[in-house]
């Protein structure tokens, strides 16, 4: 039998449920889970074991919508 591992990147826009999700799928609490957003404000990593396999998520602050484009004025 050979062991499989991988990452899991959880992305998304502010006060989506993130964190939740992540501490819903490793069954314990080690993300911050608030109402008021930006509560993630660093990168939460946590491990889940199986037999055979291996997860390491990532639980990363939200993603803002920009007000302009980047390339504006160029």
């Amino acid at each position: 039998m050979s062991f499989k591992s991988g990452f899991v990147s959880i992305i998304g826009r502010p006060n989506a449920g993130k964190s939740t999700l992540l501490n819903s799928v490793l069954g314990e609490k080690i993300s911050i889970v608030s109402p008021k957003p930006q509560t993630t404000r660093n990168v939460v990593r946590g491990i889940k074991n199986l037999e055979g396999c291996q997860m390491v998520f990532i639980d990363t602050p939200g993603i803002h919508k920009g007000k302009a484009s980047l390339t504006n004025g160029w």
